[in-house]
């Protein structure tokens, strides 16, 4: 667990052993092989460097002709292909991304097959099989996340008992079968602050339908400690006022709550879409923190935690970047005059 600023505890959910999750061809996680295919390229138990082939059925997918590989989709297909080779460097490589996130402090694993196939018998297949996978291999809970709650449900009849209960990821105003869920098995669980069918457009929206979800939470018995609320995070570069109103609404949510509930979100989802995304992560990590999240799904190998609530607050990267997702600099002008330049580091100038 790291701390905040101000040492409150924060809980990280890491959330790269997810099938939607790409590394570049290009980039240099992959190499060719001798026979003209593509590998991933990562560490083994023994400190070995290690490759795992880029499977067919995942080169032949429209992402890889982009210049793109699902690398946790490419570990499930090999880890589950029956060929005992492939297998093997499957579950290795998804064993190296669980003791990475371990290593950089990750509290829960979250775990999400959803996009293996379009099967939905072949997803509970891969969620069962990669939870006894990954509770075999790490000390940590994991979190099960899925849009479909049978898949969740496959994975919580996998996960051994006798260890700690795993969250759930996630509930929300349109899928209250997962509050059941939860409260049938103790689970802690993810709530979203989405609404029926539209996602909220304000800081109001997000606290309003919150606190129906905690209200529905209550109904079955699941206590505030147990609730993880996810404000709902979205791009910056779409709505620019989209930061200032997650901000605004984690305040809102601490204010009336309390402190026995988590309040979290996908805070990498804000900077899709745009340069440098690295540091608009970490200061938007650092302003939720500050107005009163106590936990995140992030990646703490990319985001350091103990260097993201230590960053300087009076440097320049860091006010572009706040001003950019508090709605101060609509649609990053701005800041993406200082990307242009060179001046935030990454940025194109020299490079």
């Amino acid at each position: 667990m790291k701390t905040t600023r101000d040492g409150r505890p924060f809980l990280v959910i890491g959330e790269n052993i997810h099938a939607t999750r790409i590394v570049l061809r290009s980039g240099k996680r992959v190499v060719a092989t001798p026979d003209g295919r593509e590998a991933l390229i990562f560490a083994g138990a023994d400190g070995s460097t290690r490759q795992l082939v880029v499977p067919d059925a995942v080169r032949s997918s429209a992402s890889f002709g982009g210049g793109k590989v699902k690398h946790v989709r490419a570990a499930l297909v090999a880890a589950l292909s029956g060929s005992d080779r492939d297998a093997e460097a499957g579950r290795a490589y998804l064993a190296w991304l669980a003791a990475r996130q371990v290593a950089a402090g990750a509290d829960y694993l979250d775990l999400n097959v959803d996009e293996i196939s379009e099967r939905p018998e072949d997803q509970r297949a891969a969620m069962a099989w990669l939870v006894a996978a990954i509770e075999a291999e790490s000390p940590i809970p994991v979190a099960l996340d899925s849009s479909t709650t049978e898949i969740i449900r496959a994975g919580l009849e996998a996960r051994d008992a006798s260890r700690p209960a795993p969250l759930l990821n996630s509930a929300s105003l349109e899928r209250l079968d997962v509050l059941d869920l939860a409260a049938e098995h103790g689970c802690p669980v993810v709530v979203t602050a989405a609404g029926g069918t539209d996602l909220p457009s304000n800081a109001g929206e997000r606290v309003a339908n919150a606190m129906r979800m905690v209200e529905a939470a209550g109904a079955r018995g699941i206590p505030l400690d147990r609730l993880h609320i996810d404000a709902i995070v979205l791009p910056v570069a779409v709505d620019p006022a989209v930061g200032g109103y997650v901000v605004d609404a984690i305040a809102r949510l601490r204010a009336d709550l309390g402190p026995a509930v988590h309040l979290t979100g996908g805070f990498s989802n804000v900077s899709y879409g745009l340069p440098v995304r690295k540091l608009i992560n970490d200061v938007f990590i650092d302003l939720a923190a500050e107005a009163g999240a106590d936990s995140g799904i992030v990646d703490p190998v990319a985001s350091d935690l103990d260097l993201v609530f230590a960053q300087d607050r009076a440097a320049r990267p860091y006010r572009l970047a706040e001003n950019l997702l508090r709605g101060n600099d609509p649609y990053g002008m701005e800041f993406l005059a200082a990307y242009r330049s060179g001046t935030l580091g990454g940025g194109p100038a020299g490079s």
